[in-house]
């Protein structure tokens, strides 16, 4: 029997969870069941358009079995007793089922760990959305908790759009497939495994640190090099209310939505502009007031931690994830200045090599021997090094990940609308995620409710900044109010598209 493990890389997900920091990711499907034969989705058919794809994926049906003293990294072994009814769930929005009360259950949900013992899954059916204005009568919400370590964003979304049909007519070729749970392995077999694994993981990472040690290297003597071109101030990560010690259990979440071709016209108003550039900037805007208004807007641009795929070297289908981290200039009111100023950063050589920088550390992390590599995330976590190491590189996540591009049903149900959540960690408690979907991108937040106890106010905040960017792009207004706080200089190969003092943007091809 082939045993499936997880790797150093998914395995550090489950070693940092806490009780009060659950390490799932969260994805949203908002329907409108009006496009449904006889315009109504039963919660039966529901279970049965879940039971009919159960194959797509072994993480549906199979639960972890940790090691002893976690001497290896887990494995997943089949749940013979698996009940669909227990992971899909029913629950309708408590009065008055407007968008701040399905934000609080959507919020409640999320913040619950899922149970260990068990598929690292479950689907929350909510109905009653009646009074949330933008939606159709009758629209019903979908909610999923899965866990990082099974899948990471982009896989959930892929597996998301798989999950769905392409028309409204309902698949009638898909039926449920027979399933026969195998036996665990046994405990021979993995005492064996154990000791291979361990061989082996402690050879694979230390060829994998003498690897990194050339780019490691050359970063070093770049910025060596540089020290004396950059001011100490470019690389000052402040500290915020996001970056705290202590993370509660509770959780708040908010979001926006827009039509992605608005984007792109902003985009298009700066040259070498990209998407992750705009949201960059849409982000800094947001914090910009909503720090201002809390009277604790930092002098020098917080930063957002960004998570990159890259292409292995070697290895031409395979990726790995690094990070980057920019400065989002949120001390800069002028919007369109703010994007001129974070094109520059994330286009240059040394955000790459930053990002490659992380990329090293995930390589090492994935062969990691399992004992060695839970003891360190555990002391990290009890400690608060996690916190301390995390504040010292970024303030917030913002990821970006691309749905599909066309309408999606459910058993007919036409599906409107989707976000994503994920999980939090100290001194990190601020995730921004966007999801396109259908010629909308959506981006959602969550957070502590002790450090962002007014998420109708983020909301605000983002609202505004994506107003006040778009207008400042379409030359249609004079720019922001207020002074900045510190000026960035933007080199002279950051240039708005011309056409006058603001450049009117292309139009998208």
């Amino acid at each position: 029997m082939l045993m499936k493990q997880l790797n150093g890389q998914d395995a550090v997900y489950l070693y940092a969870e806490t009780p009060s920091t659950p390490g799932h990711l969260g994805l949203l499907y908002i329907y409108d069941q009006s496009t449904a034969p006889g315009k109504q989705v039963r919660f039966k058919s529901i279970l049965g358009h879940i039971r009919e794809r159960l194959h797509i994926s072994h993480v549906f049906r199979s639960k972890l079995m940790r090691m002893p003293f976690d001497i290896d990294h887990p494995y997943w072994v089949d749940d013979e007793n698996f009940d669909l009814e227990y992971h899909v769930r029913h629950l309708a929005l408590p009065k008055p089922g407007d968008w701040r009360q399905f934000s609080i259950l959507v919020s409640r949900l999320h913040s619950r760990p899922l149970d260990m013992s068990k598929p690292l899954w479950e689907t929350y059916v909510i109905e009653g959305l009646d009074n949330i204005s933008w939606l159709p009568k009758g629209s019903f919400a979908v909610f999923t908790k899965v866990h990082h370590c099974a899948m990471d964003g982009a896989a959930v979304i892929d597996l998301a759009s798989r999950f769905h049909d392409k028309t409204p007519e309902p698949d009638v070729g898909i039926g449920e497939q027979a399933w026969t749970p195998e036996p665990k392995p046994p405990v021979k077999d993995l005492i064996v495994n154990t000791l291979l694994n361990n061989y082996k993981h402690s050879f694979e990472t230390g060829f994998d640190m003498i690897n990194a040690i050339p780019s490691i290297g050359k970063r070093l003597l770049a910025k060596a090099r540089n020290r004396d071109m950059e001011p100490e101030a470019t690389i000052v990560r402040p500290e915020t209310r996001f970056n705290n010690d202590h993370v509660s259990p509770h959780r708040v979440f908010g979001g926006v939505e827009w039509n992605f071709e608005e984007l792109k016209l902003i985009k298009n108003a700066v040259r070498g502009a990209t998407i992750n550039d705009v949201l960059l900037a849409l982000c800094g805007g947001a914090l910009h007031y909503y720090l201002q208004d809390k009277d604790e807007l930092p002098f020098h641009s917080l930063r957002a931690i960004v998570p990159v795929r890259q292409d292995t070297k070697g290895k031409p289908n395979a990726e790995t994830m690094a990070v980057m981290t920019p400065p989002i200039h949120s001390q800069v009111a002028d919007p369109l200045e703010r994007l001129e100023a974070i094109q520059w950063d994330t286009s240059t050589s040394a955000a790459l090599e930053n990002a490659h920088g992380a990329k090293d550390m995930t390589d090492i992390t994935k062969h990691m021997p399992s004992f060695t590599l839970a003891l360190g995330i555990g002391v990290a976590t009890h400690s608060h090094l996690s916190r301390k190491t995390l504040a010292a590189i970024g303030n917030c996540v913002l990821t970006n990940v691309p749905g599909p591009q066309m309408p999606l049903y459910m058993r007919g149900a036409k599906l409107l609308y989707v976000s994503a959540l994920a999980p939090l960690v100290e001194g990190l408690t601020l995730m921004f995620n966007a999801v396109s979907y259908n010629g909308r991108i959506s981006v959602s937040f969550q957070s502590d409710r002790d450090a962002l106890p007014d998420p109708e106010f983020m909301e605000a905040c983002w609202e505004r900044s994506f107003a006040e960017l778009k207008c400042a792009a379409a030359n249609q207004c004079e720019g922001a109010e207020g002074e900045v706080i510190h000026k960035v200089r933007i080199p002279k190969t950051a240039k708005r598209t011309p056409g006058g003092s603001r450049g009117r943007p292309r139009k998208a091809g």
